[in-house]
């Protein structure tokens, strides 16, 4: 099965985002902080089931323009996503007492990972 420029694109903004974690992770953990470390892992991970429902949600709008119906569930789904996420947020900071900035370091790693992705899309794209 050929793999489209979009599935390509997806599949390293994932391995760009596996290594910002494993490298943050790693460089916080360094500092001898195991709260930071957790911290960020933390953010990485929530932020990283958002930019997942993000292509879920891209996808199901695809198989709506096919003219297949969405199944309902994932629907409120994505419409509750922000607030789960959210809670999710509020639970580690509040809860589990973590870093705010190491979490929100975490927060920012799916941006890092498109940013890269659209840098080295702009630096290597054939034409």
């Amino acid at each position: 099965m050929q793999e489209t420029e979009y599935s390509i694109v997806v599949r390293r903004v994932r391995q760009i985002y596996v290594v910002l974690v494993v490298a943050g992770t790693i460089g916080f953990a360094a500092q001898g902080n195991r709260r930071n470390a957790m911290s960020f892992l933390a953010g990485a991970a929530i932020s990283g089931v958002s930019f997942w429902l993000l292509k879920r949600l891209v996808d199901d709008l695809g198989t709506a323009l096919e003219g297949r119906k969405p199944r309902g569930v994932t629907m409120v789904l994505h419409a509750f996503r922000l607030l789960l996420l959210g809670g999710a947020t509020f639970a580690i900071l509040r809860v589990y007492g973590a870093s705010p900035n190491s979490l929100c370091v975490g927060l920012l790693v799916p941006v890092v990972s498109i940013t890269l992705e659209a840098l080295y899309e702009w630096i290597y794209a054939r034409a």
